[in-house]
């Protein structure tokens, strides 16, 4: 086993700032040009992200990590608060 298979994974290796991994070739909201939809207000419905993620082939590695490393804004189809769940 290596140090890379036992170190958690971090956002450089999600986002596209890492050519490394293979994830974000893959991800439905690369390149998206709507910023706004992906950090919704709490009054404000995430739909359209929703819908985005729905087909995305690493949606449940995109939501893993985001509670896992406490992120905020939708991830995998699912809105998160520093890490939790906050809206499904």
């Amino acid at each position: 086993m290596t140090n890379t298979a036992l170190r958690e994974p971090t956002l450089a290796d999600l986002l596209p700032i890492s050519d490394s991994k293979d994830y974000w070739q893959h991800a439905a909201c690369k390149g998206d040009p709507n910023h706004e939809a992906w950090f919704p207000y709490p009054s404000q419905d995430f739909d359209y992200a929703r819908a985005i993620c729905e087909s995305c082939p690493i949606r449940r590695e995109c939501g893993e990590f985001a509670g896992r490393t406490g992120q905020s804004g939708v991830w995998g189809g699912h809105e998160y608060d520093r890490g939790k769940l906050i809206r499904d």
